[in-house]
């Protein structure tokens, strides 16, 4: 039997794929029904006249602008308000623009507030968080898979039929790798429709030209290939550690315990750059394509600090070399130790 058909047969017919597959399209689901919920076009006239009046009522307690509406000669006569005639703005101002900026006049639009969704500037920002959050239930999956394998002692059995140990770990690599590909693309597409849909009804979609285009798919390409990385990193360390939990443990402890470290590094020493030793940093270098540290230790009395530039390169060979390590050191561990 085919070892990479085999094993993507068995990852989709694990129980814990279904789960995940539910939770992620359930994810979006529930992004969009938030986006569709707290989205609109605009006030209706009734939230207009609700806001109007509210405004009416605060010019009304308010005596100074109802004086200074009434008063051509306020502000000249007021010496309250003697620095204002002093503004350079204030002389390419009219007498009620004068009043309302300067003493404190209230709009409708104070008193209203409402969110449209935006796909052409929050749009691709929201595909990229859901790429990524597909990727960290790929890597849960594909550490899953391996651990299970080696507790249940189907790995020992699977070495019986097929004793070419890289060929194995060959197929499973790369079944996880291709399904995370699947899974993620699919994922992207459902919330881009889904919230494309949203913004065309109850938002607006904006102007996605072919700069927007090139400007997301270039960064929904590395965000593609850093779930990659982090899949093939989970498979890595369950094949390691030949355990889930071990797996888990060294990305939760990570993400917890180690980024925490950084923190009060950063807070407790004087360290030049103290977020350039945050995973997360680079991570968002590799998306984004590049970020920019500032080092404020060293502006002194001037309020210009040196800067640290971080490129798409940088964090991909960084973030390349981690996931390279650890798939050697998962490959040396299973080509030499016995499988029992």
């Amino acid at each position: 039997m085919n070892l990479f058909k085999a094993e993507l047969r068995r990852l989709a017919r694990r129980r814990l794929s279904l789960v995940f597959g539910i939770l992620a399209v359930a994810g979006v689901v529930g992004l969009t029904a938030i986006m569709w919920a707290t989205s609109s076009q605009g006030p209706d006239e009734g939230q207009l006249a609700e806001a109007q009046a509210q405004a009416d009522q605060w010019n009304e307690d308010n005596p100074d602008y109802g004086d200074c509406l009434e008063d051509e000669g306020f502000f000249e006569e007021n010496a309250n308000y003697a620095w204002a005639v002093e503004d350079s703005a204030y002389a390419d101002m009219s007498h009620e623009e004068r009043c309302e900026f300067y003493v404190g006049g209230m709009t409708a639009e104070d008193f209203i507030y409402t969110y449209t969704f935006s796909f052409e500037n929050e749009g691709s920002y929201m595909l990229i968080g859901v790429a990524i959050v597909a990727g960290l239930i790929m890597m849960m999956l594909a550490s899953s898979a391996i651990g299970a394998e080696w507790s249940s002692g189907g790995m020992s059995n699977l070495m019986v039929w097929h004793p070419h140990r890289m060929k194995v770990w060959g197929a499973k690599l790369g079944a996880a790798l291709a399904v995370c590909a699947a899974a993620v693309a699919g994922v992207v597409v459902l919330a881009f429709g889904l919230l494309y849909l949203t913004a065309a009804v109850r938002g607006e979609v904006g102007d996605l030209d072919g700069v927007w285009w090139e400007a997301t798919l270039e960064r929904l390409g590395r965000t593609g290939l850093l779930t990659l990385g982090m899949t093939a990193l989970g498979a890595s360390l369950a094949m390691l550690g030949r355990h889930t939990a071990i797996a888990g443990g060294v990305i939760a402890g990570y993400l917890i315990i180690g980024d925490m470290l950084v923190q009060i590094t950063s807070m407790s020493l004087p360290v030049d750059y103290p977020e350039r030793f945050s995973l997360y940093t680079w991570v968002m270098a590799w998306i984004s394509g590049k970020i920019e540290l500032y080092n404020w230790n060293s502006s002194g009395m001037e309020m210009t600090p040196d800067v640290m530039v971080i490129t798409a390169t940088d964090a991909g060979l960084l973030l390349g070399g981690i996931v390279v390590l650890f798939g050697a050191l998962a490959t040396w561990a299973f080509q030499r130790r016995d499988a029992a």
